[in-house]
């Protein structure tokens, strides 16, 4: 081959086995190729990747079966390929013909000036596959990571210019925001957005560097919630000044989410004290495209089914697993400790590794991203998802076939990161949010929900949601009757049997599975759709089925039965358990699964209030402290009245966007307001015939308040938008943790709709003034977590269940709830003890219960794990050195002071750490709060707090020296050094022989939490 270009000769493989081999070979050398015979088969020589660091392939066309793809097998080869044939005949000509094939073709024989051209013609058009691939990739990126939300912004982060559509997203002229922070404009909700995020982005704009955003949940004008992502990068304009332009897409909708995704102080505590999802597992087989070329779509397809199916039944039930687009897997961890999420991902990791796929007897690598909730750092759903997507991407670019856990540190590095995996996971990355964000709901926040057919309609509405279903149903299978149990369409209207007819064919599936495990079943619908059935499985029988409905039937693709499955196996989880706490099997036609356990007078007193209320229409208005069961008691009246079998309908004024909460509570008409698509017909109107609970009312907006008086009195509403007037049959209960006479005095709440709600008061009893009933809720509660996870745990040992009984529960049967199933979680024995429960009795030596830990620990002699108590003797230098100066400081202040009143001591050290760390790290939050051990987002919210607290500057003049804060500084600790100062503290007070009353009084702690620093 004559190439001036080629100073040395290229080499070629033929694939042959034909008998002109060495006429190809000599035609081949006088074009100056160095020519190599390979007689194996194509499988083979691909299998041992003998084909590689090739400059030209010719292939035998009669050794390549038909079924085989000629265009693919020369992309997987990556070099210009032709193929022979003796026995047909093609002209050289012919392949100018088909230049939208890489792969020339040509007849034996051949000239030495026609092979010597098509040689040429095979470089050209694989180097011109080369540069279009090149090319469609940085397309690729580029398109992205492109929106049509655009804002201008100078060098400094102002607002230059917005263009239209950023004008209608944010409802908000460029002549009002111009010359204003960026982040005036995009306003973030934090709950489901990273707390760095702003940070992020402000440094992206201050550096001039093309970086693509992670996904924010931003809040517009109306109220509404979208989530976007985009790029920040630099650009000129034409005055020739420098600036920057945030480029934007709109990638999900965030107004179907549940309520209490919406963000108050009030919701963020409950989710931090609630069991959240804690963690996100992202995996992808490494290099899945080779299998594909090598063994065809079709069988990849199947690969990609079985890593499915491994996946779902190596998750527990309480988890969830999906396959999302393309290759890419996610399992949502439902309360685990990070020990525990890391056991299960090197067992997973293992089990994938050793795992053989199909009859070819495939093993495959896979690269896994890990993001995991903490006690000091927990994430949104949607950080969570972003964050274990970014290692993923690590583990992939650091060459596969391994675990990437993600670090905090990251954040700020991924600053000009265009990485096309850290933003969507598919093409189709509206529905991916979606569906994760559903399987977030519903693993945070359903399963907190007692009473069975409310959990059933918000799951109904969550999978409504996650998969933009038309409809949804609940049916329950018995002695081969088939009944609907709930059914709502997407508009969360109730539907009846009348409104979903069965097909024989559903029928008689749905009554041939009651005693198999079978899988989803797909109904084709004659016009447009599909409708599919899913099994429930309680106690190895299909009692239950779920039945969902769409008009596209790609909504719902095959990769999709495994979320499903999850779901099924989830709710049959839910279904078993309390069913387990009512002891009635027939739980869904009783209508009584309330988790309400009392045996104290105090209850039984407010029972009977509760009774005798129950069977009237009175508006009843239920106050008490915030954890105690409000909801429980509103729940019992309903299932005590006439109206038993009607809806209740839950609505929380606090936890509803402020411009939202009219058109939640009353429905608003279509075209209302911006952003008002569809007509919505309300709580009130979902409650008619039944009961409307307002949880929270006090929180309820003054305007809102005026509309609510006018529905007390006379039953009667309108919609938002609609000056038609509606009348309804709906009893009425509030719920309130604050006191209404002294929001009145404050003008917080109006005085007559109050007298209108407190027709028949109800104070709910705070856990403390019920002794008699903690132990009993402790118990019950332990009962169902332990045969939730399978434990054999049976009873509290005698001090935990005395410190039980001395604790002041200020969070009330919540916190007790949620106590219990944090000690279930961490116990591997038969008794929860007080470390398990983290709660010692102050009238019980911790010893005690200790001593029986350890026993129990010493007779698992398979036990992989040890641990190790320290008494005071064993504590090392360091400690001792830091609780002999914390003793000096103490005496100090209480020498300088009233020991019956002394200075809060605690605070006053934990205000000079924060601020002595900012100072020396030039008041960069991120690096202060990495020096004391902590998660920047508590630091900041700590450091908020503390500077509000006047009292702690004065009170620092009082204390001549800072020796503690300094040597405190100075330490090298892997725990929080606020925490390890509270901890000296507390000692130092023990051995100093200080009252419970003084040290609390010094450390500004409760005497519970005062007896925990000291025992831990």
């Amino acid at each position: 081959m004559n190439n001036s270009n080629n100073k040395e000769n290229k080499k070629a493989l033929l694939i042959s086995n034909s008998r002109i081999n060495n006429e190809i070979v000599k035609s081949l050398e006088q074009q100056k190729l160095t020519v190599t015979v390979n007689s194996r088969t194509i499988k083979n020589i691909i299998a041992a990747g003998d084909f590689v660091e090739f400059d030209f392939i010719i292939i035998d066309s009669t050794s390549v079966k038909s079924s085989v793809d000629k265009e693919r097998l020369a992309i997987l080869m990556n070099c210009p390929v032709l193929f022979f044939n003796e026995n047909e005949t093609l002209a050289v000509m012919d392949n100018y013909g088909q230049a939208k094939f890489t792969f020339s073709e040509f007849s034996w024989p051949i000239t030495s000036v026609e092979l010597g051209q098509l040689l040429h013609l095979s470089l050209y058009k694989f180097n011109i596959r080369n540069n279009e691939c090149k090319q469609s990739h940085l397309l690729q990126n580029t398109i992205s990571c492109i929106g049509d939300i655009l804002i201008y912004l100078d060098q400094q982060g102002n607002i230059f210019d917005i263009n239209n559509t950023a004008e209608l997203l944010f409802e908000q002229s460029a002549a009002d925001v111009i010359g204003k922070p960026w982040y005036n404009l995009v306003k973030t909700r934090q709950d489901l957005t990273a707390k760095q995020s702003q940070q992020f982005i402000s440094t992206a704009i201050k550096i001039q560097t093309v970086t693509k955003l992670q996904p924010l949940a931003i809040e517009t004008a109306n109220g509404s919630s979208q989530l976007i992502d985009g790029v920040v990068g630099p650009i000129t304009y034409e005055n020739g000044s420098a600036g920057v332009v945030l480029i934007l897409r709109q990638l999900s909708s965030l107004d179907s989410l549940p309520k209490e995704f919406n963000f108050s102080t009030k919701s963020k505590n409950n989710l931090a004290a609630s069991n959240p999802v804690s963690g996100i597992l992202l995996l992808s087989p490494d290099n899945f495209n080779e299998l594909n070329l090598k063994y065809g779509r079709n069988y990849g397809d199947k690969v990609l089914y079985c890593i499915g199916e491994l996946l779902r039944a190596f998750v527990r039930p309480t988890d969830m697993a999906s396959h999302y687009g393309g290759t890419i897997f996610m399992v949502m961890f439902s309360q685990s400790s990070s020990a525990q999420i890391k056991n299960i991902v090197r067992q997973l990791q293992q089990r994938l590794q050793q795992h053989e796929f199909l009859e070819e007897q495939s093993k495959l690598n896979f690269s896994i991203g890990v993001a995991v909730n903490t006690q000091d750092l927990n994430y949104s759903p949607v950080e969570l998802f972003y964050h274990a997507n970014y290692s993923l991407s690590q583990a992939r670019e650091l060459g596969g076939a391994q675990v990437r856990e993600w670090q905090q540190q990251n954040a700020m590095l991924q600053i000009g990161n265009l990485d096309r995996l850290s933003g969507n996971v598919s093409k189709s990355g509206n529905q991916d949010y979606q569906k994760m964000l559903m399987q977030w709901s519903i693993l945070n926040f359903l399963n907190e929900i007692e009473q069975l057919p409310i959990f059933i309609k918000e799951l109904l509405t969550q999978l409504i949601n996650g998969f933009n279903l038309n409809s949804a149903a609940f049916y329950c299978s018995e002695n081969n009757l088939v009944k609907l149990q709930q059914a709502i369409n997407n508009s969360g209207k109730e539907l009846t049997e009348q409104d979903i007819c069965l097909t024989e064919n559903q029928l008689s599936h749905i009554k041939s599975k009651q005693n198999e495990h079978g899988k989803v079943f797909t109904s084709v619908l004659a016009e447009h759709g599909i409708q599919i059935i899913m099994p429930i499985y309680t106690a190895n029988k299909a009692e239950y089925f779920l039945w969902l409905s769409t008009e596209q039937e790609q909504l719902i693709t095959k990769k999709d039965h495994h979320v499903l499955y999850n779901i099924a196996d989830f709710v049959a989880v839910k279904i078993e358990r309390l069913a387990a706490t009512t002891n009635n099997s027939k739980i869904l036609k009783s209508n009584k699964s309330l988790n309400f356990w009392y045996q104290s007078s105090a209850m039984a007193n407010l029972m009977k209030e509760v009774e005798m209320v129950a069977p009237t229409n009175a508006t009843v208005l239920i106050t008490g402290e915030s954890g105690t069961g409000k909801e429980m008691l509103a729940q019992s009246i309903h299932q005590l009245s006439d109206r038993k079998d009607k809806p209740f309908i839950i609505f929380d004024c606090g936890a509803v966007v402020e411009s939202l909460v009219e058109s939640e509570l009353f429905g608003h008409q279509k075209g209302a307001f911006t952003g008002a698509n569809r007509d919505v017909a309300g709580r009130i109107h979902e409650a008619d015939g039944g009961t409307l609970f307002l949880d929270e009312i006090g929180e309820l907006p003054l305007e809102v308040q005026v509309k609510l008086l006018r529905f007390v009195q006379e039953k009667q509403y309108s919609k938002v938008g609609s000056g038609h007037v509606k009348k309804v049959d709906v009893r009425l209960i509030a719920a309130t943790n604050v006191d209404l006479k002294e929001q009145i005095s404050k003008g917080k709440f109006r005085e007559d709709l109050y007298f209108r709600l407190n027709v028949f008061k109800i104070e709910n009893v705070p856990l403390r003034n019920r002794t008699d009933d903690i132990i009993l809720i402790a118990k019950s509660y332990l009962e169902i977590f332990a045969g939730e996870y399978n434990k054999g745990i049976t009873d509290f040992s005698e001090p935990a269940k005395q410190a039980l009984l001395e604790y002041l529960w200020p969070g009330n049967i919540r916190e007790l709830k949620n106590l219990v199933h944090r000690s279930v979680i961490v116990c591997s024995d038969n008794l929860v003890t007080c470390h398990h429960l983290g709660l010692f009795p102050v009238s019980s030596n911790p010893v005690e219960d200790v001593s029986v830990l350890s026993n129990q620990i010493t007779a698992r002699t398979n036990s992989t794990s040890a641990i190790v108590y320290k008494n005071k003797n064993e504590v090392n230098h360091q400690s001792a050195h830091s609780i002999n100066i914390a003793k000096d400081l103490i005496n100090q202040c209480l020498t300088g002071h009233s020991s019956e009143n002394p200075v809060a001591i605690g605070p006053w050290i934990e205000y000079q750490l924060y601020r002595e760390s900012l100072e020396h790290h030039q008041q960069v939050a991120l690096q202060a709060a990495n020096s004391l051990n902590i998660a920047e987002s508590t630091f900041r919210r700590r450091w908020k707090k503390l500077q509000a607290d006047e009292q702690l500057k004065s009170d620092g003049n009082l204390i001549e020296h800072f020796a503690l804060v300094k040597h405190i500084q100075q330490l090298s600790m892997d725990e929080s050094k606020v925490v390890f100062s509270q901890s000296v503290l507390a000692q130092a007070s023990k051995e100093l022989g200080l009252s419970v009353k003084i040290a609390s009084a010094l450390l500004a702690v409760s005497a519970p939490t005062l007896r925990r620093m000291v025992a831990s």
